[in-house]
């Protein structure tokens, strides 16, 4: 039987040279936003009980998710989401500390996608989570973070906004069973007008179809407003979507900044601002979130809360094939010297960095290797300090 020692399972990648440069310039960049706005790191298990994913309305269902048994036969799972994980932590080893719980983190996470989906099966996520706190104010300060972190990673971008409470509030209104909603949640996430014609037993169709269109600026508000009237609970949800888009614009946001109200995330834990971001080079969002002020009662512990993730797998690949952000320098200067030379190359390439060059020592111990190695990698410049043949 063949091995399979020699690939890697569907859904990974492994990550060379320029493009994990990229990934670990970008999580820098994205760690000192984190850091200046006052988010401190955290880090979970790789691993969970089953348990901590399971609970009404969560979206990734058992077999979206790796699993296997501990040594007690328990059901463990791969991390399959980071908020809920982080959810855990702030209502167990977090709790009863002052609020609110400004989080930040960096660390992977597992979903099973189906084969030849072309999705990653392991995501790296970079993201925040605001812990304990409700209200407007705490609205505005994930966004003016999601919009800094966006900024930092040094391409064009645009963050669209919306409110889980809008789209609820209307499907909420329509005559539909659970599997009804569940389409109608996915085909107006995805703009998909035409599916929603083909719903069976649907009525109000045009008031669903409605809904992926209302994109734009602040003109959509009024548009929305006609497809809520009567309707309570979409007119609250336009009302904070109103107030939050123009004090984001009056703060000087106004050209990054779109409004959506078919936003409809995948996880069904939002009860708020929703929110999705876009960078030149990706062709579908590379950021993520939203206020999911029940998700922490799963635990026993009401708190509100809202935050992001941002998919760095999806971030380094946009940012490679648009050129945005420079990867780490390649060396400009090639050092060759003997073993007794190692202290003067040593201080000749302190020097050199001290100039803003690039400098790497040879490992080869002919001159004419350290030649054909400078040629084969690009670099420029060549130093012989162990004398010899010249080039």
């Amino acid at each position: 039987m063949q091995k399979n020692n020699k690939n890697i399972p569907d859904g990974t990648r492994d990550l060379l040279y320029d493009e994990l440069r990229l990934l670990t310039e970008a999580k820098r960049r994205l760690a000192d936003v984190y850091e200046s706005d006052g988010f401190s790191q955290i880090m979970t298990p790789a691993i969970e009980y089953y348990d901590v994913f399971d609970y009404e309305g969560q979206s990734l269902g058992q077999e979206a998710m790796y699993k296997l048994t501990d040594s007690n036969g328990r059901l463990i799972v791969l991390r399959a989401d980071n908020t809920t994980p982080i959810a855990r932590v702030a209502a167990t080893k977090l709790r009863g500390q002052p609020l609110p719980q400004k989080l930040w983190y960096k660390q992977n996470v597992y979903r099973v996608n189906n084969d030849y989906s072309g999705r990653r099966n392991e995501i790296i996520e970079s993201g925040i989570e605001l812990i304990g706190t409700g209200g407007i104010k705490s609205d505005l300060a994930c966004l003016s973070t999601a919009l800094r972190a966006l900024g930092a990673l040094g391409a064009d971008f645009v963050l669209e906004i919306g409110h889980a409470g809008f789209c609820n509030a209307i499907i909420s209104r329509l005559s539909l069973s659970p599997q009804q909603q569940r389409e109608v949640r996915h085909y107006v996430n995805t703009k998909n007008v035409v599916s929603l014609g083909f719903i069976k037993n649907l009525s109000g169709v045009d008031k669903l179809r409605m809904l992926p269109r209302l994109y734009g600026k602040g003109e959509i508000l009024d548009k929305a407003a006609e497809l809520a009237e009567g309707n309570k609970e979409a007119n609250d949800a336009l009302a904070t979507l109103r107030q939050t888009y123009n004090i984001l614009c009056d703060a000087g946001y106004a050209d990054n900044i779109m409004l959506d109200l078919g936003i409809v995330h995948t996880h069904d834990y939002y009860t708020g601002i929703v929110f999705r971001g876009y960078i030149a080079g990706a062709g579908e969002p590379v950021l993520l979130g939203g206020r999911y002020d029940n998700l922490i009662r799963q635990f026993d512990c009401d708190l509100p809360a809202i935050g992001f993730a941002i998919n760095l797998c999806l971030v380094a690949d946009a940012l490679k094939r648009t050129g945005a952000m420079s990867p780490k320098p390649m060396p400009d200067c090639l050092i060759h010297f003997s073993p007794s030379d190692f202290a003067a190359a040593e201080k000749l390439r302190r020097r050199l960095e001290g100039e803003g060059r690039c400098v790497e020592l040879s490992l080869f111990n002919c001159y004419k290797q350290s030649v054909a190695y400078a040629k084969a990698v690009g670099i420029e410049e060549i130093i012989n300090l162990a004398g010899g043949e010249e080039v």
